[in-house]
């Protein structure tokens, strides 16, 4: 079975308080992007993991074998299964690529090993695996609280035009919630948001937690964020932990535009055009 793995972007992300587990609760809207890896999986007589990208592990320490593992623990399940995954999202991006991975790899398992997995089922594997993995179970744009696993999907969103840049940094997610610069916004300025969002609903929405830390740490991410808005994006922001930022933008001609502008500057940026989008098949 063939199956995409779509990436994410935080339109905005408040991190309120450190929990007993050593997670922060959050608040997010999340939707996501046109902009997926491939996931190739069949039967197999020993487990196998093999990626298009070396960077990427393929031993335990891969989210996909972790959600095996759980999986064969779960169900009892005695046989063994080939990946075969072909990476676009690129990783250490704040996109939620593995994250995404794991969520499409359990809804493969279920459909090849007839597993009957309710929907509670799914999300509560995928709640043991990660913290965001939940919300690509349903691959829409969604209201994100708790450490990332309680998924409201209510969130309806216009269309707009998505750019992407990564410099070649990977960033620590753990990290950065460690760093003591981080700055927690208080519960009493959480903001309750009306399920739908017009443009300018979420051009005022924008905001991200974690980028201060981020943009001090990294400060080419700054640099990039404010050339997204000197090259007429609407608004521009770090997506997660990052190093990913994005701009968004209702005209398709300063997408390109920027587009251009960032293909021809650094050659080792990852930029990448796409649009959001409301509903995955």
């Amino acid at each position: 079975m063939l199956i995409r793995a779509y990436a994410k972007v935080n339109l905005f992300l408040k991190i309120l308080n450190k929990r007993q587990d050593g997670f922060h609760n959050i608040e997010s809207l999340m939707s996501p992007v046109n902009l997926f890896d491939l996931l190739k999986v069949q039967k197999s007589r020993q487990f196998r993991i093999t990626c298009n990208d070396k960077t990427i592990p393929v031993d335990e320490n891969n989210i996909i074998s972790k959600t095996f593992a759980l999986v064969q623990k779960e169900y009892n399940l005695k046989h063994q299964v080939d990946v075969c995954l072909y990476k676009n999202i690129p990783s250490g991006a704040g996109l939620g690529g593995g994250s995404s991975n794991a969520a499409a790899f359990l809804q493969i398992l279920n459909e090849i090993f007839s597993l009957k997995m309710s929907f509670d089922d799914k999300v509560d594997i995928m709640s043991k695996v990660g913290s965001d993995t939940v919300f690509f179970l349903y691959n829409q744009p969604a209201f994100v609280r708790g450490r990332g696993e309680i998924v409201d999907k209510t969130a309806v969103l216009p269309s707009f035009y998505v750019l992407l840049v990564k410099p070649p940094v990977t960033i620590s997610t753990s990290s950065v919630y460690s760093d003591k610069n981080l700055t927690l916004t208080p519960y009493n300025t959480v903001s309750n948001m009306h399920p739908v969002l017009n443009y300018t609903d979420v051009l005022d929405s924008v905001d991200n937690g974690l980028q201060n830390v981020v943009f001090k740490r990294y400060p080419e991410t700054y640099l990039i964020k404010e050339k997204m808005l000197a090259l007429d994006a609407d608004a521009a922001l770090l997506s997660g932990s990052g190093a990913t930022v994005f701009g968004i933008y209702s005209s398709k001609k300063y997408l390109n535009k920027a587009y251009d502008y960032f293909k021809i500057f650094n050659k080792s940026y990852f930029v990448y055009k796409t649009e959001n989008i409301n509903n995955v098949i």
